[in-house]
């Protein structure tokens, strides 16, 4: 039961870092520059370097965002290792869930493993491609 809980932690918070390190910095960057129309296009000309929208400056080693920002980033641009983690997580949870008899967190286990195939996929479109390259500046 405990291992069950810890994989639905574990895929939600690796999940939750994805998502912080690719859109969360996409949204940081939009709401900076005030260009709304760079959320479907993001790049340099429009939003400028994502480390310039990290909260508090990016170029103090003791600022907990730059940490947060950055480990994030790395995960949101490392897109087929993270995904294959994910979606290997939610497989054990499910395992683990059936064993428990767990309905509940069978199904929210199934619901992340399908998360992660939908941005798996969004990350292989235009825009995916257009937002990895510009993260990865």
């Amino acid at each position: 039961m405990i291992k069950t809980r810890l994989l639905g932690v574990a895929q939600f918070l690796l999940l939750t870092l994805y998502l912080l390190g690719g859109f969360g910095v996409l949204a940081l960057a939009v709401v900076r520059s005030g260009d709304w129309g760079a959320l479907l296009e993001p790049g340099l000309d429009r939003l400028g370097d994502p480390k310039d929208s990290i909260p508090l400056g990016w170029d103090s080693a003791t600022n907990p965002f730059a940490w947060l920002f950055g480990i994030a980033r790395v995960a949101a641009m490392l897109v087929i290792p993270v995904v294959t983690l994910g979606v290997l997580l939610g497989g054990f949870a499910v395992v683990a869930a059936h064993r428990d008899d767990d309905g509940g967190r069978l199904r929210r286990a199934l619901l992340a493993i399908g998360v992660w195939l939908v941005l798996a996929a969004v990350a292989f479109t235009p825009y995916g491609g257009r937002l990895h390259t510009w993260l990865a500046d």
